[in-house]
């Protein structure tokens, strides 16, 4: 190596290479890079430049989604922050694109908020929502259907086949519900001493019996009970609300209509729990002592919520 050389592998030591603070090494790697001025070029070859396996099977999904999860709210929540470290080193616009990638687990404080008070509400009849008859009412149902109608437009323009809007809304879902819960958790407690984050591949092998299920496009519900009772625990308050609920639209349906619908659409969107509980008898459901305990939370919920209607 000549002397040129060996300066140039210096000088790439010196200022390019992975950084290790947080298990998502390629996000911090990107921020510091583009703090000290080097700019991304969008690069889309005829020829794929790298090939990857993904994960096949659900517990590797949200083991892999919480993990990311995790690794971004880790820098989210260090002096890396976009909000803090990034203004004075890149445009703002940059910063708050950074920014909304590493607090995205935030996301599940609103989701709670909506998958657990609405359908507590719409059990005992207390109306969160403008009556059809009142204007107001056009505005949520125009947002919530343009939503779901440019999700179905950005689905079949990319290629993918309408049933792909459900998958990715039921993915969004889980990571919201699931992953990001655990993902604050963790990062918090990593934060103050008190978890000591790792890094560990996902597996990509599968067995035979995983493998006719994926192809089958059956999931596979041998997952981690803690990543599946936050789940199925807020599906079974939302069946329970929509049953009971639909017996008072008789009574009250100008008022109740839209969390009657909220709940319904919870229910169907996400039949696949429903399935994996009460009516399949594969090796790959929901375990009962799953379901079990999703019930007693469930019923925890709800008396809390009595309980708060109460006082």
């Amino acid at each position: 190596m000549y002397k040129g050389e060996s300066q140039f592998y210096y000088l790439f030591q010196l200022q390019v290479g992975y950084r290790y603070f947080s298990v998502v090494e390629d996000a911090i790697t990107s921020l510091s890079l583009h703090c000290k001025g080097w700019i991304s070029v969008y690069v889309d070859p005829a020829s794929p430049c790298f090939l990857g396996a993904t994960t096949t099977n659900l517990n590797d999904m949200l083991v892999q989604q919480t993990r990311w999860a995790f690794g971004l709210m880790q820098i989210g929540l260090s002096r890396f922050n976009p909000l803090i470290y990034g203004p004075l080193r890149m445009p703002i616009l940059e910063s708050l694109c950074y920014a909304y990638n590493f607090l995205e687990s935030l996301y599940v404080f609103p989701v709670y908020g909506l998958a657990i008070i609405p359908p507590i509400c719409l059990l005992y009849g207390i109306p969160l929502y403008p009556k059809v008859s009142d204007p107001y009412f056009i505005v949520f149902a125009f947002i919530f259907l343009a939503s779901r109608l440019k999700h179905v437009q950005e689905t079949i323009a990319f290629g993918d086949p309408l049933r792909n809007t459900v998958y990715e809304l039921r993915v969004w879902m889980m990571k919201s519900v699931a992953c990001y819960l655990y993902a604050i958790l963790n990062a918090i407690l990593d934060r103050i001493g008190l978890h000591e984050a790792n890094f560990s591949l996902t597996s990509k092998v599968v067995d035979d019996e995983q493998e006719t299920r994926f192809k089958q496009g059956i999931y596979d519900f041998q997952v981690s009970p803690k990543l599946l009772i936050p789940l199925c625990s807020l599906y079974i308050l939302h069946l329970v609300a929509f049953i009971i609920g639909t017996a008072r639209l008789f009574q009250k349906s100008d008022e109740l209509l839209a969390q009657a619908v909220l709940s319904f659409f919870v229910v169907i969107v996400n039949y696949h729990l429903l399935e994996g509980m009460f009516l399949r008898k594969d090796k790959g459901r929901i375990a009962p002592s799953v379901t079990l305990l999703s019930i007693a939370i469930s019923a925890i919920i709800l008396g809390c919520g009595s309980l708060l209607l109460f006082y």
